[in-house]
């Protein structure tokens, strides 16, 4: 009889061992069952992190997803190429009834017979006898795998209600037990102000990487990476549970869900957690490539016409061949500017304001009573939200009225955690200190420079627009530009 060697390894989830054994080992058992029958190996099949027992749906019905290894088995089984297919044990062949009908089908076509190395015997599915047995093991199979999965998920839930870490490797700014790792955790804090203060990704990854402030796998920093770290829950003390969903149509996709508040200590507040996702989410920031910024006011001045933000580009060439830098609107280039006259005239304009803002405190009274005021609308409603759950489970109520009640809690505390997290953006200030020779200081070869002066730009202003200059008009003047200064002594109580 012709052999086709089969092996497998399933996908294995970290920290369990894989599932049948090594692959050298399945062909060397099944090698030698084949020797021992005479058997003529014609090909030897290996698949690694391939499932079994995988299905997406066609035509309104559940199909077997297998790898491209099972694939060739299929293909030289029908060829007629082959007259047994060998593997360690059945459960490499088929997981589920349903690939089981498959298989015979297959088996009716061809008159394929099956081999396992560690059982006696071999199947023919094309007998009655050799269908029994192989429901039997399919019936065992599917029973292990539902209780393997039952176990992975009491194993989840306990790590859920623990609320201990269960890092599969250190995180930026933590120990795997939790604790802090100091050096890192003052970087990841300074790094959640500076962003909310305007300070551009790239430019802080460029710091930590020029103080040797690698990644936990020694890697460089980038604006992508840096992003990943500092939108992790974690950093809050959230505790989070992720899974994987299979869609109707068999596309596998991870899914993430807070499930409370941890046992480690938060390297951020939730509230500065939620401001800098909230910034960081916000279609209307100019994120750019994620790169230096090369210029002062580009995502930051919008075209009074559209509101687009305005772009930094060049002019065409004059007579002499010469040209400058122009801030262009990104809508359709309603209206230009000669970039060097607007920076000048914005930073001087922010540094007569300088002193006002240096002398008025970060927070004032009216934000602190918000805050007490959702801190505590928050407290409610999340034990309301608790209350549901635990009505439910006493059966008081259904559990179509539990998942609408939940609903709206979850609603509520979407819209108080977002306020929340407003309100300490707001408190994010920039030093401005004696920014006086900002205008001198600022070198357009440094972007760390760039990035303080937008900074600061951004803080104090409220809005930038600029206005058409009218035809024929080249050069800048003041009311080309309007400026809407925010109020650093809004709600502030003195005295």
């Amino acid at each position: 009889m012709r052999a086709i060697i089969y092996a497998r390894l399933s996908p294995t989830p970290i920290g369990e061992e894989a599932k049948g054994g090594n692959l050298a080992q399945q062909v060397q058992l099944s090698q030698a069952l084949c020797d021992r029958n005479g058997w003529t190996v014609m090909e030897v099949i290996m698949e690694k992190d391939s499932s079994a027992s995988r299905f997406r749906v066609v035509d309104g019905r559940k199909v077997s997803v297998r790898g491209e290894g099972w694939k060739r088995v299929v293909e030289l089984v029908r060829t007629g190429k082959a007259d047994v297919v060998v593997a360690r044990h059945y459960d490499r062949l088929y997981r589920t009834t349903r690939d089981l009908v498959e298989l015979v089908d297959l088996a009716e076509e061809t008159g394929v017979h099956l081999a396992a190395a560690q059982a006696e015997g071999v199947l023919d599915l094309a007998s009655p006898s050799g269908r029994l047995a192989a429901r039997i093991g399919a019936a065992v199979a599917e029973n292990e795998t539902e209780m393997r999965i039952e176990r992975q998920m009491l194993g989840h839930q306990r790590r859920r209600d623990s609320g201990r870490p269960f890092w599969s490797t250190r995180p930026f700014g933590f120990e795997r037990d939790g604790t802090h790792r100091a050096e890192e955790a003052e970087a990841l804090r300074q790094a959640y102000r500076d962003v909310l203060a305007g300070v551009s990704l790239w430019s802080i990854a460029k710091s930590w990487n020029a103080h040797g402030l690698l990644s936990p796998y020694g890697k460089d920093w980038r604006s992508s990476n840096l992003r990943s770290v500092l939108l992790k829950p974690r950093n809050a003390g959230i505790q989070t549970y992720s899974q994987w969903v299979e869609k109707p149509d068999g596309r596998r996709v991870r899914v993430t869900e807070e499930t409370g508040t941890s046992n480690w200590k938060p390297l951020v507040s939730e509230s500065m957690f939620r401001a800098l996702v909230r910034y960081l989410s916000d279609p209307e920031r100019n994120i750019g490539g994620g790169g230096r910024r090369k210029a002062l006011l580009s995502g930051v001045v919008r075209c009074s016409k559209c509101q687009a933000v305005v772009t930094q580009g060049w002019s065409r060439r004059n007579a002499a061949g010469e040209r400058y830098r122009i801030y262009t609107c990104s809508g359709g280039r309603c209206i230009t500017c000669p970039a060097d006259p607007l920076d000048s005239y914005v930073v001087r304009q922010v540094i007569a304001r300088a002193e006002e803002w240096n002398s008025t405190p970060a927070r004032n009274a009216s934000d602190a009573q918000r805050e007490t005021e959702l801190l505590a609308e928050e407290l409610v409603i999340s034990e309301r939200r608790t209350a549901l759950a635990e009505m439910f489970a006493v059966g008081d109520i259904d559990a179509s009225t539990m998942r609408a009640g939940i609903g709206r809690c979850d609603a509520d505390l979407l819209r108080i955690r977002t306020a929340l997290g407003d309100l300490t953006a707001k408190q994010v200030r920039v030093d401005l200190g004696d920014i006086e020779y900002l205008w001198e200081e600022l070198d357009y070869a440094d972007p760390d420079r760039i990035d303080y002066a937008r900074s600061v730009v951004m803080q104090v202003c409220e809005r930038v627009e600029l206005l058409p200059r009218g035809r024929g008009v080249r050069e800048f003047k003041s009311d080309h530009c309007r400026i809407a200064f925010r109020n650093p002594w809004a709600g502030v109580t003195v005295g």
